[in-house]
């Protein structure tokens, strides 16, 4: 027996592969992600934001940095180079095809493989390479990672950021040579570029090494000089963090308008505006970044304190107006993450509590799983204020996705039952999420069974951004005699989007359909289609006031 728990001791954790490992079978994987991509991307609308993203993206090639929206992000100027190239190239079937919108969605999808091999890879180094396997498939057959992956957002590469710096933070914990210190700093430098977010990975992940340093400092590491050797790595580091977080951000922005003294910036929130007022030395100094960076970090500041911008919140039928919801993307993960998903992390975390042989590598390992996770978490449930969908705590997904795989460590012991129940839960997935097939975005678990019932529990970017309108038109050109509803009560075949029948801009419009009747169907998942027969129009204009004043 003790040789079998040594034996299966040394197999939970393989500990740090030096080299990339290449495996056919996760390339293939990879392979079918994309395809499944390309084959979805081609057949959905253009979301809301995407044309802004691009724009901007394009306009920073272009050598123009000034900045139309607080959300865009210099990361988009990947998204717009096959349109970028091709105003370099004649007229031709070549140049068409740069120029339309798959193209630059086709970009965000060949980044989002590259995160997928990096959840393989992280995963293997942990655990082994079934449980990488595992993590892999539960991250290219999750929905919400399908849905952003193509688009021209900011999103997936936020994800990927966070993903690529918790994997350098660790090998720089292993092993403090100079590559790792300069994949570690780049790896951050990399995140600004990506979404605002992403700036406070800087201080979270110093402070996951701190952490790390100071339980090895206590185990007993206490070398002569170790300790001032760990403050001058730190300095040095630290010091190599700012130099390339500044030239990344320089180069990203083009150079535009870096060094503008502080005092010259035109503030909106709080934060920054007191401390120009509070410490009048400051606007004097010249800051190093580009104006537009610190200029759109101070507007979403403003607009996550004040919460507006987006019309109301909504949530599990509640609206609200400048304040969110506390424990909202606990919720939406619970409806919108495919139950198979939930039940492997769910055993993973159960598993890793019972057994201390797990649970004594915490500090080598899972620490830098579990505290991003734990912090933001926290953070995005309790103190984050614009709630309009589960894609701002995508970024947590690969981490969850690389822990769930440990839960297959001891595969080679498991008994047969084990191994099938892992296999099922890995078709239960494939299948849940491919029957949302090609509308990945709207996509809800089978806790909401009835899938015309999803806007009762969240709306926005979770259900409708968008995605459905070219299935809206065709729609509508098949079914003449369907209509859009006015705000005023009548009988027909209604076709509506979710966005507009909970009131997100207006709770009042369409309050008189929405409370008082039942979806038939949907279109694309996220508009909803009702029937208001003449009598339940007389017994509505009976027994309310919608019909009062008409």
């Amino acid at each position: 027996m003790n040789m079998i728990m040594n034996i299966r001791s040394k197999n939970i954790f393989s500990g740090y592969q030096k080299k990339w490992t290449y495996d056919p079978v996760s390339f293939l994987i990879i392979f079918l992600f994309f395809v499944n991509g390309v084959w979805s991307v081609s057949q959905i609308s253009k979301t809301y934001d995407e044309d802004t993203h691009l724009e901007f993206g394009l306009s920073l090639l272009n050598g123009n940095a000034g900045r139309p929206w607080e959300s865009v992000m210099p990361i988009s100027a990947w998204n717009a180079l096959p349109k970028f190239i091709s105003a370099a190239l004649p007229n031709g079937s070549v140049r068409d095809i740069l120029e339309m919108h798959i193209a630059a969605r086709i970009m965000s999808l060949l980044f989002s493989c590259g995160v997928a091999y990096l959840v393989f890879h992280f995963s293997r180094s942990f655990y082994g390479l079934i449980p990488a396997f595992f993590s892999l498939l539960l991250f290219v057959f999750d929905p919400n990672i399908l849905a952003h992956s193509q688009l021209v957002t900011t999103d997936i590469y936020a994800t990927g950021a966070l993903l690529l710096t918790a994997f350098s933070t660790w090998r720089y914990a292993q092993n403090r040579n100079w590559s790792n210190r300069v994949l570690f700093a780049s790896s951050l430098g990399f995140s600004l570029v990506t979404k605002f977010t992403a700036m406070s990975y800087i201080p979270l992940f110093f402070l996951i090494l701190i952490l790390h340093d100071w339980q090895r400092m206590r185990n007993g590491d206490r070398r002569s000089g170790e300790n001032l050797r760990t403050f001058h790595d730190y300095v040095i580091l630290a010091a190599l963090t700012v130099v390339m977080s500044v030239i990344v951000l320089n180069v990203a922005y083009r150079f535009h308008r870096s060094f503008v003294p502080f005092g010259e910036y035109a503030f909106r929130s709080e934060v920054f505006d007191g401390f120009q007022k509070e410490f009048p030395l400051l606007n004097k100094v010249p800051v190093p970044v580009p104006y537009a960076h610190l200029q759109g970090f101070d507007w979403i500041l403003a607009f996550e304190n004040s919460g507006e911008g987006h019309g109301y919140h909504y949530f599990l039928g509640e609206l609200r107006s400048g304040e969110g919801f506390p424990g909202y993307f606990v919720v939406a993960f619970l409806l919108k993450e495919p139950i198979s998903s939930q039940i492997i992390i769910g055993l993973a975390v159960i598993l890793y509590l019972l057994r201390q042989d797990r649970r004594s590598r915490f500090w080598k390992h899972e620490m830098f799983l579990f505290i991003p996770v734990a912090f933001y978490t926290i953070y995005f449930n309790f103190f984050y204020n614009s709630q309009i969908g589960i894609r701002y705590y995508l970024i947590i997904f690969p981490l969850l996705h690389i822990f769930a795989g440990s839960l297959f460590v001891d595969w080679a012991f498991l008994p047969k039952r084990a191994k099938l129940a892992g296999a099922l839960a890995v078709v239960y997935l494939v299948v849940s999420t491919l029957s949302y097939f090609p509308y990945y975005l709207p996509y809800f678990n089978e806790i909401i069974w009835n899938r015309n019932n999803s806007y009762k529990y969240l709306a926005d970017s979770n259900l409708d951004w968008g995605q459905g309108r070219d299935a809206l038109q065709k729609y509508l050109i098949d079914n003449p005699d369907v209509s859009y509803p006015t705000r005023f009560v009548r009988s027909g075949t209604f076709v509506i989007g979710a966005n507009d029948l909970v009131g997100i801009k207006d709770p009042a419009v369409y309050a008189w359909l929405r409370e008082n009747f039942e979806p038939i169907d949907n279109v694309a998942y996220s508009y909803l289609v009702f029937e208001v027969t003449p009598d339940s129009k007389r017994e509505l204009c009976l027994n309310t006031s919608y019909c009062a004043g008409k």
